[in-house]
């Protein structure tokens, strides 16, 4: 693709973009690193730390900001979020094929209603009453239960289950081996012995929503489990029944969320944080690798730590823990100093 077709599109897509030192005649087929692109390859710099890579690059063009023009050697494409850009230009270059046929070893109930340009591939099955709306692929193995209903556009990987009456919205990914709607964790105890509770409600994800591989939802216990537009949702992520997760929320892999936990709108959580249940975290809350959280937080900002707290007070006290077999040693000298003191007495 000629690069001044690649601006025509960045343009089209509401992206202020100049090009500098380009000749018409570039072509440009894929994205690539900075230290490796050839001349046929965009690339991207977001981060100074890599300018020694920029100034030695060979890309046909790179994706940066404007305080970088004159350390680059090669045509450049000057905006504001080079990252951003990126993404849209390596899916520009690098479009989901969908096949929207229905494969004769698929099985579908003659009651489900499916809409034109719907790909189904072999050996899935898709159940009495289930909706699948135009333009989606649902992939190998899937099982689509009774009364599911699936938006527009969405991607339904391999092996994906989604269970009875789940909502899914339009521009839904799900990746392969992911779980929809499973009973929640819902037993009663009685004299020792644990009777089972029916998990009745339902999981409703919004619009846009990605979801990663092996990802397991839970169905509400009585209301519905919901997870609002625009979030993304890492691998072997657990979200238990009746969690209601806000709308631009980004969720890395092995979190855990306990039943009932809120998380607020627009806040990120790190890899294996883990959510006590039944509490209630703000918007604009962001959480590090391994933090557990266990009571509510309302006020935006960055928590690390167990129990979660502001990331300033945790590095304080980390900083403190480290010197603690240092602090207990000079305790040990005091007191053997002051004992000293009393037996001379």
């Amino acid at each position: 693709m000629l690069l001044c077709d690649i601006v025509s599109y960045l343009q089209k897509e509401g992206v202020e973009v100049e090009l500098i030192g380009s000749e018409e005649g570039v072509d440009i087929l894929q994205v690539a690193a900075l230290n490796c692109a050839n001349a046929t390859q965009i690339s991207f710099l977001n981060d100074k730390k890599y300018l020694s890579n920029l100034k030695e690059t060979h890309a046909g063009a790179v994706i940066l900001k404007r305080d970088y023009q004159s350390q680059c050697p090669v045509p450049m494409l000057l905006v504001d979020n080079p990252y951003y850009v990126y993404a849209l230009v390596a899916q520009l270059l690098n479009p989901v094929q969908f096949s929207y046929q229905v494969h004769p070893d698929s099985s579908i109930d003659p009651l489900a209603n499916i809409a034109q340009n719907v790909g189904v591939m072999a050996q899935a099955v898709i159940a009495e009453g289930a909706s699948i709306d135009e333009g989606t692929s649902i992939g190998r193995g899937a099982v689509i239960e009774e009364n599911v209903s699936i938006g527009k556009n969405c991607l339904i990987g391999a092996n994906v289950v989604i269970r009875h009456g789940c909502l899914i919205g339009d521009e839904v990914i799900i990746e392969a081996g992911s779980v929809i709607g499973g009973d929640g964790f819902g037993w009663a105890n009685h004299n020792g012995e644990w009777i089972k509770i029916p998990q009745i409600g339902r999981v409703v994800i919004g619009c846009r929503v990605s979801i990663g591989n092996n990802v397991c939802i839970d169905r509400g216990a009585i209301d519905d489990t919901v997870i609002e537009d625009n979030c993304i949702i890492d691998n072997m992520v657990h979200i238990a029944h009746n969690v209601h997760i806000g709308q631009g929320s980004a969720i890395a892999g092995q979190t855990g969320f306990a039943g009932s936990t809120i998380l607020g709108k627009n806040c990120t959580v790190a890899g294996q944080v883990g959510f006590s249940g039944h509490i209630t975290i703000g918007d604009g809350v962001h959480f590090l690798a391994k933090s557990g959280v266990t009571h509510n937080i309302e006020t935006p900002g960055t928590y690390s730590g167990f129990p979660a707290i502001p990331v300033s007070e945790w590095q304080k006290n980390s900083i403190r823990a480290r010197n603690l077999d240092k602090m207990a040693k000079q305790i040990k000298q005091l007191q053997k100093q002051l004992d000293a003191l009393g037996t001379s007495e």
